[in-house]
């Protein structure tokens, strides 16, 4: 048997968590439901006697916190009894509910049968928020009527909130909300979209968009409720990464390790939302003790080894381990990477970065053929924008739109292709950048930069070879919101960091081509592109755009499901946008190294203030170039033109940057090669709070949520 978290060698722990789904019917009807849940009884409940029985043969070898869970599990007449059962046998059951069904008698006839707490949840702070997402009027006052009825029982009460792009910025008053309630938890749910939750697919946060939400939860600071975070595993990672104590004793994905649940069909599986059966209770003579030692799925997750992708490569895979049933939905491999994940960890060689069984093979970039080559260059920068894009790239390619579809799903899956969205200009929705340089003590180095990472605007984050060697970039809402960052990281670290905000953009076009040898160079952005006034159904269509559209026959359908949105509007305003500037290109974001491109180097030159938008226009022009700017030098820096060169080495790279400055007569210069990839991820715009925390994404006395 593989080990657990390092564990000797021998049977697993008994699990110290159990969900039970007693029953699939509900009164409510949710948007986010991974069961799906409705007004009609199955025939396949397990029977009053089952549930008994199942509740002796754990009890015979494990006394877990039961958790009974729904549907709504107030439905099922033998409630009480379950609960009695369990308490005698020495478990501590608690109850899952939406609260309609509670009251102050149903209320005392549950803590009399030995609940000692229950969990409601509220997905807003106000009535319309929260019964728009549960899909009926008054649940929210019945939510807070069963609170309250739960606490005048004697039962201690927990708030859980389902967290999407609607109500992120919410979660401070949810919080403060469940705090005036006498809750004596908060637990934030972070959507996985299986079960009806799948049509809110659109609606889950991007992998940028965790990070700052659970940078922000990392930095909460209440002793009058604890926090607890779930279905977000790298929220351990985080809390790490900050220096804060692990929360809940370290462990982020619990799936198979300490917790299981039980379907309504008895059927044991890892989570509620990873929907791969483990064992089947009424087949194994309802044996869940037998089930839990000798599952394969539950055996491989026990080893953090057996993970693959970047979660298998990450030295945060024990205390994280990546989330299971992301990985599953996302690509059919439920020891895949957390997709929703935008750490990029430190490299680490595995003999179990492998698929598995009839999974996805590993592809390298030789294995690709000129079809593969040519469409990974044309969806870069030439995504058509139309209902059925991969008929328009199959016309063009003279192939068939289903191996077009397969084609990209697979690179994707492969890791070639990292995100499918639009590419937006920060100028034209109001927010800015900064380049920023500091010299670290090379023995530091790697803590200065696990410091700069959980500042939630941190987008990019290398070290270089050279004297200045940490250089990272920060996208915020305002100047001042990225100075005070960078003065926080400061005092935290004792490094003096120098600001390098852009003086001149001369271009910014990170699209590789495959059949050539370097980036495409195509027509830049506007010289002066000013802040556009968008409403809100546009800054949603934004929310949903700056993320992974996935690959899929008619992409733009997940974002025509916002308010105000059809599948042509949402087209139409692509359009319009690219025309504008406001979205630079829309496309496949590449991973470069991936396809062969290790080489990336920052060239500074001194330039004459006189020709340095001459040279920059310039250089601008070279194929090899992505970036350029016109910087301000400091004292002992006398670089102010910054251009980034990419190739196949360091020694090509090199010698496309000698080249460059011999034909421009540039004499003073130096290429800075990055050494360490520690953060890489997309700019977020568009969130409510932005703004007001402080350098570790901690809110400030306004309690705003920094996004």
């Amino acid at each position: 048997m593989a080990t657990h978290q390092g564990q000797p060698h021998g049977p697993p722990s008994p699990p110290r968590l159990i969900a039970w789904e007693l029953t699939r019917r509900c009164v409510l009807a949710c948007k986010h439901c991974r069961a799906a849940a409705g007004a009609e009884p199955s025939r396949e409940e397990l029977s009053t006697a089952e549930c008994l029985r199942l509740v002796d043969n754990i009890a015979s070898f494990a006394k877990p916190i039961l958790i009974l869970t729904g549907g709504e599990p107030m439905l099922r007449e033998d409630l009480c009894d379950i609960a009695v059962r369990a308490r005698q046998a020495g478990m501590r059951p608690v109850l899952a509910s939406c609260g309609m069904l509670l009251n102050g008698a149903s209320a005392a006839l549950i803590a009399r049968s030995g609940v000692e707490a229950v969990a409601i949840s509220l997905d807003g702070a106000t009535a319309k928020s929260h019964d728009a997402f549960r899909g009926m009027k008054g649940a929210f006052d019945a939510a807070l009527a069963g609170l309250a009825a739960a606490r005048r029982a004697g039962l201690r009460v927990q708030v859980n909130t389902t967290v999407t792009r609607d109500n992120v910025g919410q979660l401070p008053a949810i919080l403060e909300l469940a705090v005036r309630l006498g809750a004596a938890t908060f637990n934030p749910f972070f959507l996985v979209p299986t079960g009806r939750g799948a049509g809110l697919a659109g609606r889950q946060l991007s992998a940028e968009e965790y990070e700052k939400t659970l940078c922000w939860l990392a930095g909460v600071d209440r002793k009058d409720i604890q926090l607890r975070v779930t279905c977000a595993p790298h929220y351990q990672r985080i809390l790490r990464q900050q220096g804060s104590p692990a929360e809940g004793g370290g462990g982020g994905c619990l799936g198979g390790k300490s917790f299981a649940f039980i379907s309504h069909r008895g059927k044991v599986q890892v989570c509620g939302f990873l929907d791969l059966e483990c064992g089947d209770l009424r087949l194994m003579g309802l044996d869940f003790h037998r089930i839990w030692e000798t599952s394969e799925v539950f055996t491989r997750l026990r080893d953090s080894d057996s993970l693959r992708g970047r979660c298998g490569r990450c030295e945060f895979r024990r205390p994280c381990g990546g989330c299971r049933a992301r990985a599953y939905a996302m690509t059919g491999d439920y020891l895949g990477e957390e997709p929703f994940c935008a750490y990029q960890p430190k490299e680490r060689d595995t003999a179990q970065d492998k698929p598995h069984g009839a999974r996805p093979v590993e592809v390298n970039c030789a294995d690709l053929d000129p079809l593969d080559r040519k469409l990974l260059t044309i969806v870069q920068d030439q995504f058509p924008i139309t209902a059925e894009p991969m008929e328009v790239l199959a016309q063009r390619l003279g192939a068939d739109g289903d191996e077009i579809l397969a084609r990209l799903q697979r690179l994707k899956q492969a890791g070639f292709i990292r995100r499918i969205g639009a590419v937006f200009e920060p100028a034209g929705l109001g927010y800015t950048s900064c380049l920023v340089t500091g010299r670290v003590d090379p023995t530091r180095l790697d803590a200065v930069a696990e410091a700069v990472n959980v500042v939630p605007e941190v987008t990019h984050n290398y070290a270089r070879g050279h004297e200045y060697n940490l250089w990272f970039a920060l996208t915020a809402a305002s100047q001042e919101r990225i100075a005070q960052a960078v003065r926080s990281l400061a005092r935290q670290t004792g490094v003096e960091f120098r600001m390098l905000p852009a003086l001149a953009v001369y271009k910014i076009n990170a699209v590789f081509r495959l059949d050539g040898s370097f980036p495409i160079h195509v027509s830049n952005r506007p010289e002066c592109l000013k802040a556009v006034n968008l409403t809100e159904e546009q800054k949603l269509l934004v929310g949903v755009l700056q993320g992974d559209l996935g690959v899929t026959a008619r992409p733009f359908d997940a974002p025509a499901a916002l308010p105000g949105w059809s599948e042509q509007s949402v087209i139409g305003q692509i359009a319009g946008w690219l025309s504008s500037g406001l979205i630079r290109r829309f496309g496949a974001v590449v991973a470069h190294r991936r396809l062969g491109f290790h080489a990336n180097g920052l060239a500074v030159f001194a330039a004459k203030d006189d020709r340095v938008d001459l040279l920059g226009r310039r250089l601008a022009q070279l194929p090899q170039v992505s970036h350029c700017y016109r910087r301000r030098p400091f004292p002992g820096w006398g670089y102010n033109l910054f251009a980034m060169f990419h190739g196949f080495s360091q020694e090509q790279v090199r010698r496309s940057v000698d080249e460059a400055a011999a034909r421009m007569g540039l004499k003073d210069y130096e290429v800075l090669f990055s050494t360490t990839e520690y953060k890489k991820t997309s700019a977020t715009f568009f969130h409510p709070g932005d703004g007001g925390a402080d350098g570790r994404g901690r809110p400030t006395t306004g309690g705003q949520l920094t996004l």
